[in-house]
């Protein structure tokens, strides 16, 4: 019991924590509006090009934004509270480090969805891309699998701020390199061999592949491989995350500066 309750309400108040400083009437925007324009973008620069469809760039960025809500979200739920001179506090306390850092990766994973699901709802409207309502179950299983391995990501990138001293630094790094290595905006066979090796081995990759594949009529089960690979990503970055965690934990203790800067 003690564990679900550090899980949910743990991770709740560390959400809560991140935006209490704005009025919703700024997150929302804020959040929403940022992915929805890039959409768009990328999409009226395809129509002008004449190049891939609109569905294509529809799809590739709407997980984009799963990108930036899970790793900057999760980032800083982690290197936050080595800013505001709480960590050691958390790090002191007896409960269980997996069910805390879970906690604060369900909020990530859950806001991920959301946006990704508005933003893909909203445009396509305004570019009049029809998806059949059979596909929806596929996108969401895409979309959840996408958003899990980006929060995983950002798992990794919240350990870097335990000893570095911001991680928006290394998220935006991330995040420009995805739109064009995750195939979210270029096709990626029309990439060098060894940028879609590394692309075969960062989130979103498949999970954008899958629900190309879903959006365009295939099946769940003909696109369960895809599926699994991308959850099998994030499986690894979560253990990454996790060891990284624990390592600069213990560097952070020896050394007398877990919240140092």
């Amino acid at each position: 019991m003690n564990t679900v309750r550090v899980v949910f309400v743990g991770g709740l108040t560390s959400y809560r924590a991140l935006f209490n400083w704005i009025s919703p009437w700024i997150f929302i925007p804020h959040t929403l509006g940022y992915p929805i324009f890039e959409i768009l973008f990328f999409a009226y620069l395809g129509r002008f090009a004449g190049v891939q469809s609109d569905r294509f760039f529809l799809v590739g960025n709407a997980f984009l934004a799963i990108a930036v809500t899970g790793m900057f979200g999760m980032g800083h739920a982690t290197a936050g509270e080595r800013r505001s001179q709480t960590l050691a506090t958390l790090l002191a306390s007896p409960a269980n480090r997996f069910a805390v850092f879970l906690g604060r990766a369900l909020p990530s994973i859950v806001t991920g969805c959301f946006v990704a699901a508005t933003s893909f709802a909203v445009c396509a409207a305004i570019l009049g891309v029809h998806v059949p309502a059979s596909a929806f179950g596929g996108l969401a299983l895409a979309t959840v699998a996408a958003a899990f391995a980006c929060t995983a990501l950002g798992l990794c990138i919240g350990a870097l701020g335990l000893r570095g001293r911001n991680v928006s630094v290394f998220a935006d790094v991330i995040t420009a390199c995805m739109l064009v290595v995750s195939g979210a905006n270029v096709p990626l066979h029309r990439l060098p061999g060894w940028v879609q090796t590394i692309s075969s081995g960062i989130p979103l990759t498949h999970g954008i592949e899958a629900a190309r594949a879903i959006a365009n009529g295939s099946s769940i089960a003909g696109s369960a491989d895809l599926l699994a690979k991308e959850a099998a990503v994030g499986a690894v970055y979560l253990v990454i995350g996790l060891i990284m965690l624990r390592l600069f934990e213990y560097e952070g203790r020896r050394t007398a500066s877990l919240e140092t800067f």
